[in-house]
């Protein structure tokens, strides 16, 4: 993405859904200001603006990356976001250096992403591996988790659906293996 289109894009991000997530998170302080709201209520209400308070966080950090013009390595960024999302469960980091096409960086980190968000949150693995490698002039990454399984493309909401897309945009393939032992995800693009 040139440099250009990253700064649009932090722009659009900020003029819309970061400004309409603050005035939710005003909407929910006056809320709380409310003198009849009950004790359950204030106490619900207060968790949501919790909430909103983190994903306008996640906005603001998505915003400054975008206007950072020296751009981070996918290797970099997996490095990073394997460690930030998993925590102790990442049990196994094995990422080379190789050149990735600018045209993939995006699609390889969302999907890196969203694959490493299903192992904490659906599968709750105690135990998660990354692999990104260079395989036959193709990236390959994959994911291996110790979780409760039962991954499928008719059990996914769209999280599988939409790697699935991207990776096929690119003539890519997925696979995956999931049991009673965990899952193993990989993507070749």
């Amino acid at each position: 993405m040139s440099s250009t289109s990253r700064l649009d894009l932090a722009r659009e991000i900020h003029d819309g859904i970061a400004q309409d997530l603050v005035a939710l998170g005003y909407e929910l302080d006056l809320l709380l200001a409310s003198a009849d709201l009950s004790k359950q209520s204030r106490a619900e209400v207060r968790g949501m603006r919790f909430h909103v308070d983190e994903i306008i966080t996640k906005v603001r950090r998505e915003m400054y990356q975008l206007r950072d013009l020296k751009e981070e390595s996918v290797q970099d960024f997996l490095s990073k976001t394997a460690q930030e999302l998993c925590g102790f469960t990442l049990t196994r980091l094995d990422i080379e250096d190789f050149i990735i096409k600018d045209e993939l960086v995006p699609s390889v980190k969302v999907i890196a992403i969203e694959l490493l968000r299903n192992c904490v949150t659906h599968a709750r693995a105690s135990e998660i591996e990354i692999h990104l490698s260079q395989l036959e002039n193709h990236i390959y990454l994959e994911v291996r988790d110790n979780g409760k399984g039962g991954v499928s493309m008719e059990s996914s909401r769209l999280g599988l659906i939409g790697i699935r897309e991207r990776v096929e945009n690119f003539g890519g393939t997925l696979a995956y293996v999931s049991n009673e032992f965990g899952s193993r995800i990989s993507v070749t693009l």
